[in-house]
């Protein structure tokens, strides 16, 4: 389990613990061997160094593995003498060393796990009541009201969700289209959420048993679909670069000059013998009162 999962948690530590037979192997092991260590500890406490010792590699092993090949690095980091370190791992079967080096703990291990388990009730009970929430959210805006249901319709949402991967993402549209629902052989039906809840409804309405499921926008849709249509809007009112270019011609001579250079590039097109004016060069022509057969005069000139 990661560090940042158990920084906001805690494991326990049983208040015996220095009665363990274990344990107290170690302290007798330490208040008679004393004299082999050179560090700095008073005497008389010297066991008490290695009970607080044994609880900070438990408490290392709770968010890192560790290994035979690390008790030197572990030893650095606690600032402890490693033959110390060593012995505490290795000679009082307070730790277990697999045939792979790592260094376990039961101690460590039926932490881990209990903190896994209260993690997962804890994931278990957000997921319903976000699921409820949901639920309730839906209800509310299509039928003017939160849904009262039993314990037995609540743990059958719950199934629902265990088996409907994105059902929390169709609730709004489980919910719009049981508004909406009728019956022609039975008019006096009355759509609510105890009814959806129960004879598997809810699933037969989403596999489309009692027609295709309906959807209504929200406002945040909606808002979207508008800000789409009048960016839409404004790229189809935007100038082309034509039609810039056209709207800085001044002079008769220029307009002239620019159909010219366009139509040495372009095929003139001729209907019925008349020239194709492309539409956009109507503002220049009527602009500066030039005719079309100026424009077909001027082509046939140039070889157009």
């Amino acid at each position: 389990m990661k560090e940042d999962k158990l920084k906001q948690l805690y494991f326990s530590h049983d208040i015996f613990s220095d009665k363990d037979e274990k344990i107290i192997k170690m302290f007798y092991f330490f208040r008679k061997n004393i004299d082999e260590f050179s560090i700095d500890f008073i005497k008389t406490n010297f066991f008490h160094a290695s009970f607080g010792l044994f609880w900070e590699i438990v408490q290392y092993m709770h968010l890192n593995k560790l290994t035979v090949n690390e008790i030197p690095m572990l030893a650095d980091e606690l600032r402890a003498d490693e033959k110390f370190v060593r012995l505490i791992i290795e000679k009082f079967n307070l730790f277990k060393i697999e045939d792979s080096g790592e260094i376990v703990s039961e101690r460590v291990l039926k932490n881990l796990n209990k903190l896994t388990e209260t993690s997962e009730k804890n994931k278990t009970a957000s997921e319903v009541r976000w699921l409820l929430s949901a639920f309730n959210k839906s209800y509310l805006e299509f039928f003017g009201e939160e849904p009262i249901l039993s314990k037995e319709e609540i743990e059958a949402l719950k199934q629902y969700n265990k088996k409907i991967p994105d059902l929390k993402e169709k609730l709004r549209d489980i919910i719009f289209t049981l508004k909406n629902l009728k019956f022609e052989t039975d008019i006096n039906f009355v759509p609510c959420a105890n009814w959806l809840l129960k004879d598997n409804h809810l699933a037969r309405l989403l596999n489309g048993e009692f027609g295709k499921l309906k959807h209504k926008a929200t406002k945040k849709e909606i808002k979207e679909e508008q800000r789409k249509e009048a960016q839409e809007q404004a790229q189809n009112q935007a100038p082309t670069e034509i039609e810039i270019k056209i709207s800085k011609i001044q002079t008769r001579e220029e307009a002239i000059k620019f159909l010219k250079e366009y139509y040495s590039k372009e095929e003139l097109n001729y209907f019925g013998g008349k020239a194709h004016i492309f539409p956009p060069f109507r503002t220049i022509l009527n602009k500066f009162n030039i005719k079309d057969k100026e424009i077909i005069d001027l082509c046939k000139k140039e070889g157009i």
